[in-house]
């Protein structure tokens, strides 16, 4: 089991401020885990109303209520930014539900990784596995998953693990969401097969705020070679450039893919300046 790790001074737990002392990784994993992670930059929660509604849709789905007004959320988040002098980084805030009927409500900064700008300059290498998640619309924690992912991603020294359904069709990575290239258009799964990335939104919006066309339709892992290029997108990484899956090669400076990384970076800034509580 993958337990949790809390950085800095302070978590919220409930609707209390806890010393990180005190944090519990083991109680964090019982039941049902409904969760988001957002990133922080200049103590700024980057697209944070687009992680809210998610959240709560993610628990209305799943057929669960809570007495947690969306106000009331946000005095915790930002309680937590501001007790713990967060400039930079990522904060995971989580619903678990238990079989006695019993929630907790926890939230505070997790470890991140950001791709360096090597990274982004060379593309990344990300293998397949034939994984499926039972509800991809959900962003509920699957333990199952993550440990089998993160055997693969240990094992091979890759980035990241792009799935594969038994329809042999790509759905989405197992920390994000998947994008290819030909030409000036962008090719990205259907979203009732992935769970619907925040970041993955704001792609396609700057993508047709620069004159590109996306469409969202069904990519079989065989059809890959057909592709010039290929991009994750994630709250940490952003967007990611490809530059091998499996054994095929795509091009990880693709000029269609520099066009997308600067438009949302330009997003990104625009939703910093915009931010209030």
């Amino acid at each position: 089991m993958n337990l949790e790790t809390c950085l800095l001074t302070h978590f919220i737990r409930n609707n209390n401020i806890v010393s990180s002392c005190d944090f519990i990784p083991e109680q964090l994993s019982k039941g049902v885990v409904i969760y988001e992670v957002v990133r922080v930059i200049n103590t700024v929660p980057i697209f944070y109303n687009e992680h809210v509604e998610r959240f709560y849709n993610s628990i209305k789905n799943y057929g669960f209520e809570i007495d947690l007004s969306k106000k009331s959320l946000t005095i915790r988040i930002k309680a937590l930014i501001q007790t713990n002098k967060l400039v930079d980084g990522n904060i995971k805030f989580q619903f678990s539900f238990k079989k006695d009927n019993q929630e907790l409500f926890s939230a505070w900064v997790c470890p991140f990784f950001y791709p360096n700008n090597d990274l982004y300059n060379t593309g990344i290498s990300i293998e397949t596995s034939h994984a499926e998640r039972n509800n991809p619309n959900i962003k509920v924690v699957n333990s199952k998953l993550a440990e089998k992912v993160n055997a693969i991603i240990s094992k091979n020294n890759i980035y990241e693990v792009l799935l594969v359904n038994k329809n042999g069709f790509i759905t989405e990575g197992s920390q994000s969401n998947i994008f290819f290239v030909k030409d000036n258009t962008i090719y990205t799964p259907e979203a009732s097969s992935v769970l619907p990335g925040v970041t993955r939104q704001y792609v396609i919006k700057a993508s047709q705020n620069i004159g590109l066309t996306c469409h969202e339709t069904k990519i079989h892992l065989n059809s890959i070679s057909e592709f010039q290029g290929a991009f994750i997108t994630g709250t940490s990484p952003k967007v990611l450039p490809i530059a091998i899956i499996n054994d095929k090669h795509f091009d990880p400076q693709h000029s269609t893919i520099t066009k997308i990384m600067t438009e949302y970076d330009r997003i990104v800034v625009k939703d910093i300046e915009l931010f209030s509580w």
